[in-house]
């Protein structure tokens, strides 16, 4: 899910990798639970505020959300799985090596979830240290740098332990590390606190009507759709909104003065599947724009984008990937 861009004083070109062929749409980000590519640690507060009923329904939900997941030690596109429980204080179940398959996670699960401490305080940074903790021991020695990460919290209860033990800006500290943090609210009371820990656009709660869809799509589907390094841009329904819906598109933009074949050439020469960019509608055109204007580029701001003339068929093309057919004009969506 790639792009590239390259610019110039004078020119630039865009390349991008779809991951859905042969449609004059811009591709959003799939959502093949069995193909995540993650390492999740799930925080459970089993604090006396949580109560047998809350536990019962979080080990329901997480073994639904999980249950077509490959969840595996095995490299590739898998995914690994701990459990942190928290209430005064914090414990790892199980550390990301802990399971080589999803059944045996989903019977560990259950068997966490069946049991509540004595503690009536709920300190929820003590789960969001440990599971961090947990994040970083599971990268030893380079295993798994490539793989994004991400924290699930259930929570039934919200409290801060004074400015040192600040929950909000220890969230903040993983977020800025490139963890992502979903939670799940199981009070309407705790709602907007624990807001302020996730991920934007990751704040759930128990009462949704599909919690189990929204933490797969929203959450988990969100956050395996990413751009590799700092160079590429994302895609989204909105440039620079942390929230808004992700494509499987990213941008990049680089310095190349030449006429338009040798700017082609120049996005191929990248990656074999970065190609001029196309800009089938007006938000499309936009986020462009706002790429560029971010950038800190002078106007007017002169670029090629991947539309051309093809010979053999007598029309104005898309440029695409290498060995991907060329797409004709849609004339349906603006250009401008």
């Amino acid at each position: 899910m790639r792009i590239s861009l390259l610019s110039s004083i004078f020119l630039v070109c865009f390349g991008s990798l779809h991951l859905a062929y042969g449609q004059n749409v811009d591709p959003e980000c799939a959502c093949n639970l069995g193909n995540l590519w993650l390492d999740v640690v799930i925080v459970i507060d089993n604090s006396q505020n949580m109560g047998h009923n809350g536990l019962n329904q979080i080990a329901a939900t997480i073994a639904t959300v999980f249950v077509q997941s490959n969840i595996t030690q095995a490299l590739g596109q898998t995914t690994r799985v701990g459990i942190v429980t928290y209430g005064q204080t914090a414990v790892v179940k199980y550390n990301l090596t802990a399971f080589n398959d999803t059944n045996t996670f989903i019977n560990a699960l259950f068997d966490v979830c069946n049991k509540l401490t004595t503690d009536t305080a709920s300190y929820i940074y003590t789960g969001l240290s440990a599971a961090r903790d947990v994040l970083h021991d599971g990268r030893v020695n380079g295993k798994r740098n490539n793989v994004r990460q991400a924290i699930i919290v259930y929570a039934a209860d919200y409290k801060s332990q004074g400015q040192d033990k600040d929950p909000v800006q220890l969230a903040r500290d993983i977020r800025a590390s490139g963890i992502d943090i979903i939670t799940v609210g199981l009070k309407q009371s705790i709602d907007d606190d624990l807001a302020k820990l996730a991920t934007p656009g990751m704040a759930f709660n128990n009462t949704d009507t599909d919690l189990v869809g929204e933490i797969q799509r929203n959450g988990l589907c969100q956050i395996n759709c990413f751009c590799p390094g700092v160079a590429w841009t994302q895609y989204t329904s909105q440039f620079g909104l942390a929230s808004a819906r992700r494509f499987a598109l990213c941008l990049h933009l680089g310095d190349i003065d030449a006429m338009w074949v040798a700017a082609k050439i120049a996005c191929q020469s990248m990656d074999n599947s970065a190609y001029l960019v196309s800009e089938f509608s007006e938000a499309k055109h936009n986020f462009t724009y706002q790429l560029f204007k971010n950038s800190g580029m002078l106007t007017p701001y002169m670029y090629y984008f991947g539309l051309g003339w093809d010979v053999s068929s007598q029309q104005w093309m898309w440029e695409q990937p290498v060995n991907q057919p060329k797409l004709p004009v849609s004339p349906v969506r603006s250009l401008v």
